[in-house]
């Protein structure tokens, strides 16, 4: 696993100037108060003081900067120490309120019931151990603690043919819709060796998330398939058409 998590490292370290790009728009044209709502939703009340936020996998700081802007407490970690420049430029004059940290999303390095919500985006997904980062993230969870998680089935066109046409029909509206293609960039084959190697690509999601949760003792646990309708620009939705995004959420 060493190996592995060494090249996804590298991978995103690379990635990181031009993943920058991706952040700049979530964050354009209010679409960074349509992200903000949806977390907040499914947080827990914090009563008189701010929500302590952990932001697992933060990239370039996305959802670190829009809850922070918010006045939620966060920390926010991500195993590529370029990304975590990348996140302290984007936050400006906010990253004196955010917590930086490098660290592997599968191994925290933060005490029992450190935090009362978990956000991640994108992440999981990319992960050798999945079911072994939920249970470390219930572990730092505060009992009645929020775990909110966006992702997609991203690369799952790898194993399967269906799924390959879907994906390379996308790429053919990006282009005629005249807007940048998200897989035309310099690493997308870099990527695609390590998805192959990964476990997620090849299973039935949110339902295996959902089925972890349940099983790790987790509580509320639910998943919106629609997601992605309501939180991704016009620009995304032609991109990801075969590869609907959804957010998984639970309570320990």
């Amino acid at each position: 696993m060493a190996e592995l998590l060494h090249s996804i490292g590298q991978y995103w370290t690379r990635r990181a100037p031009s993943y920058t790009d991706v952040i700049k728009k979530n964050l354009a044209d209010g679409w960074d108060q349509v992200w903000a709502d949806e977390l907040i939703s499914h947080f827990p009340d914090g009563g008189d003081r701010p929500l302590r936020v952990l932001d697992i996998g933060t990239g370039p700081g996305f959802y670190a900067i829009i809850l922070a802007r918010r006045g939620y407490e966060v920390t926010a970690v991500d195993y590529s120490e370029g990304m975590l420049r990348e996140a302290r430029r984007n936050a400006g004059a906010l990253a004196d309120k955010i917590r930086f940290v490098r660290m592997d999303a599968q191994r925290l390095a933060f005490a029992d019931g450190s935090f009362d919500a978990i956000v991640t985006r994108n992440l999981t997904w990319n992960l050798p151990d999945p079911a072994g980062a939920y249970r470390e993230w219930m572990r730092v969870l505060r009992p009645g603690g929020a775990l909110v998680n966006f992702d997609a089935n991203w690369y799952a066109y790898l194993f399967n043919e269906d799924k390959q046409q879907e994906y390379q029909r996308d790429r053919t509206n990006a282009r005629l819709a005249g807007v940048e293609d998200h897989e035309a960039y310099a690493e997308a084959d870099m990527m695609e060796g390590i998805s192959r190697m990964l476990p997620m690509g090849r299973l039935r999601r949110p339902q295996w998330d959902m089925d972890t949760l349940n099983a790790l003792g987790f509580s509320a646990v639910n998943a919106d398939t629609s997601v992605g309708k309501r939180l991704w620009n016009p620009e995304e939705k032609i991109n990801y058409a075969s590869t609907p995004g959804f957010m998984v959420w639970a309570t320990k």
